[in-house]
């Protein structure tokens, strides 16, 4: 009877081991999948919240803007986005000679404008007469160019002329400045830094005076 007692014990073990062995088998790849699902989720969360600091780092730090501002109200006219080495021109009739004037200025490293060239028609006041150290005048077409020049413009102020024809041109746009305020208001032009954000907001007219 022993004997028997013993054999059906070694009968019903290979049960239970089996039994155990396929309720482990079937749990463990549950177990697997979750902790990849999370691993997946974390890394996603990581990257979308890095994409999402570097784009607000963007568009926040501040950026070189040319800016042109009532000099007395400080009312800020007219913007747009430069970079070191762009230059611009501003056009004009003189007022007594009545002959047009054209003035080049390039932004530098130090991000302060400067006279780099004037052209003009005729000698008169406020006008060159003779180039200075290192600039080079020349006559083409009638008119006399002076080039070379370096004349740091600091700080830039500007009268807007009661005579048409005054004009700020920068990147091919034309801005007419009796557009912008009154003839004879005082503008201040300069370089001034804004958050890149202020690019993609369209208008960089804040207020038209006409």
């Amino acid at each position: 009877m022993a004997y028997g007692l013993a054999r059906c014990e070694i009968k019903r073990r290979p049960r239970l081991n089996s039994r155990a062995h396929s309720h482990n088998y079937g749990v463990r790849p549950v177990a697997g999948n979750s902790a990849t699902f999370i691993m997946r989720t974390q890394r996603f969360t990581i990257a979308t919240l890095t994409a999402v600091a570097v784009l607000l780092f963007y568009l926040f730090s501040p950026r070189p803007a040319l800016q042109v501002q009532e000099r007395v109200s400080g009312v800020k006219l007219y913007r747009v986005p430069v970079e070191e080495g762009d230059e611009f021109a501003i056009e004009f009739v003189h007022s007594v000679e009545r002959t047009p004037v054209k003035e080049v200025f390039r932004i530098e490293k130090d991000r302060k404008i400067y006279l780099v060239e004037t052209e003009y028609e005729s000698f008169g006041a406020g006008l060159p007469t003779m180039p200075g150290e290192g600039e080079k005048s020349v006559l083409e077409g009638g008119k006399i160019r002076i080039t070379g020049m370096r004349r740091k413009l600091d700080p830039f102020l500007v009268a807007v002329s009661p005579v048409p024809g005054h004009i700020l041109t920068i990147r091919g746009e034309e801005v007419v400045l009796a557009d912008l305020a009154k003839p004879g208001t005082g503008l201040h032009i300069e370089v001034a830094y804004e958050p890149a954000v202020v690019r993609f907001l369209g208008r960089r007219y804040e207020w038209m005076r006409r």
